[in-house]
């Protein structure tokens, strides 16, 4: 989890365009499942629509503002040649981000499971990661909106970079300990409103909401405490991530092996 956290901040500091789908879990949800889409039959309006309202993971009436962010940043670009609201494919640029947030959770997941060490090689082949992207999408579609109808999704996951200063606040405990951190965490509001290009009192307004949710409890201006149920968000969060990914690489592993089983010889 540690390495999670490690990682994910080091790539949003790296590609300030990459550092833009991961603010929230809208955005990143929606290019997830730009890249799905695209992988499963064609990325379009409709379709994206389709399947947010599907999952319940994002509002679809945000489909198509999130549709536009990504072609802001060229991410997608409408295939040449089709009409107004017709089919878009990710970029070349929006493939190596993903493969990016693809090898930042398996790099974390071989932590504690090596052998999925050969997998993150491959991730420089396209298909690889459209074939991921299409397993971890039936995760999503289990999905169900009350289960995320709570006050960590509110406060955090829903709020402009509030899933970045959660890493950096869970990371602010030091390399040593249980992670997420049980003691005291010591923060600067400064630095982080500086690292993740938000405004100090936007940090401040999202650490007293934690605080009156009873998230997390602050002592003095630069120093926290997640609290039980804080913490048992924290958990499910980062674990959810590191099932998906290792749960994908398993399968696709799998999938992989039979293809090669039945490819013809001689």
């Amino acid at each position: 989890m540690r390495r999670l956290s490690q990682n994910m901040l080091a790539l949003a500091a790296s590609d300030r365009a990459l550092d833009g789908i991961v603010k929230d879990v809208g955005r990143f949800f929606a290019a997830g499942i730009a890249m799905t889409l695209h992988a499963t039959g064609g990325l379009t309006l409709p379709r994206l629509k389709q399947f947010c309202a599907d999952t319940g993971l994002i509002s679809p009436g945000r489909a198509r503002a999130i549709l536009l962010y990504l072609r802001f940043l060229r991410y997608v670009e409408p295939v040449p040649g089709t009409k107004r609201g017709g089919v878009y494919v990710p970029t070349l640029s929006m493939r190596n981000a993903w493969a990016a947030l693809l090898r930042a959770g398996l790099d974390a997941v071989r932590v504690m499971e090596p052998g999925m060490a050969p997998m993150i090689p491959r991730l420089a082949e396209p298909g690889i990661v459209f074939d991921l992207c299409r397993i971890q999408s039936e995760n999503g579609r289990l999905a169900k909106q009350n289960d995320m109808d709570n006050a960590f999704w509110r406060v955090f996951l829903n709020r402009h970079a509030g899933v970045q200063v959660l890493h950096a606040l869970m990371q602010g405990a030091g390399d040593s300990g249980p992670y997420p951190p049980l003691g005291d965490v010591a923060f600067s509001l400064s630095k982080l409103a500086r690292d993740f290009h938000v405004s100090r009192p936007h940090v401040a307004r999202m650490l007293r909401a934690g605080e009156k949710e009873g998230l997390l409890a602050l002592s003095g201006s630069n120093t926290l405490r997640f609290t039980d149920e804080g913490l048992r968000h924290l958990r499910l969060l980062l674990a959810a991530r590191l099932w998906a990914d290792i749960w994908a690489a398993v399968r696709l592993d799998g999938e992989l092996a039979e293809r090669e089983t039945l490819r013809p010889t001689g």
